[in-house]
C-alpha cells in the first residue's frame, strides 16, 4: 500500500503516468475504495452522512462513465483501468486537503484563506487530471486540460441537479 500511496504522490506532482502502474484489478480496487472513502468523508461534513455516501457512489459512477466512453471513443479501451486507478488513487490525495478545508472552513461565510486553498486545490487537481488523461488518450496537456475541465463541469452539473443545495 506504501508504494501505492508514493505512485499517488508522484501522479500529483506529474512525475508518473498512468501507463507506469500495473494493470490490476486489485490496484483499481484499492484506489476505489479509498477514493470513495475521502470523497464520503468530505462529502459528509457539509452534506450528512446519507447524502454524502450518494454524492461520493454518484461521483464515483460519473468518473468511471466519462472515463470509460472517452477512453472508448478514443480506441483505448485497455487503458481504462490504469486510467480509472491513476483518477482515483491522486483524487484520493487530493481530497485530503479538500478534508481539511472543509472542516476549516465550517458553514460560515466563506474567507478568503479558505477560499484561495479551494481555486488552488481545484486548480492543481484539474492539471493533474489534465496530466493522466492526456497519457491515457496519446495527446497533448490541452486536451487532457480540456476533457479534465469538461468532466468537472459535467460532474458538477449532474450532482447539482441531483443534489440541489
Amino acid at each position: 500500500m506504501a508504494q501505492l500511496v508514493r505512485f499517488w504522490f508522484e501522479l500529483c506532482l506529474l512525475r508518473a503516468a498512468p501507463q507506469d502502474m500495473p494493470a490490476s484489478r486489485t490496484v483499481l480496487g484499492m484506489s476505489v475504495c479509498c477514493y470513495t472513502l475521502v470523497s464520503v468523508l468530505v462529502t459528509t461534513l457539509s452534506s450528512g452522512f446519507h447524502d454524502g455516501v450518494q454524492v461520493a457512489l454518484l461521483d464515483l459512477l460519473l468518473l468511471a462513465i466519462f472515463v470509460g466512453g472517452l477512453l472508448y471513443l478514443f480506441g483505448q479501451p485497455a487503458r481504462i483501468n490504469q486510467t480509472l486507478s491513476a483518477l482515483t488513487g491522486s483524487g484520493s490525495l487530493l481530497g485530503l486537503p479538500a478534508l481539511l478545508l472543509v472542516m476549516v472552513s465550517g458553514s460560515g461565510p466563506v474567507t478568503p484563506l479558505p477560499a484561495t486553498g479551494w481555486l488552488l486545490l481545484l486548480l492543481w487537481n484539474l492539471l493533474v487530471n489534465a496530466h493522466i488523461l492526456r497519457h491515457a488518450l496519446s495527446g497533448s496537456l490541452a486536451i487532457g486540460a480540456g476533457f479534465s475541465l469538461l468532466y468537472a463541469l459535467l460532474s458538477l452539473q449532474v450532482i447539482g441537479w441531483i443534489f440541489p443545495l
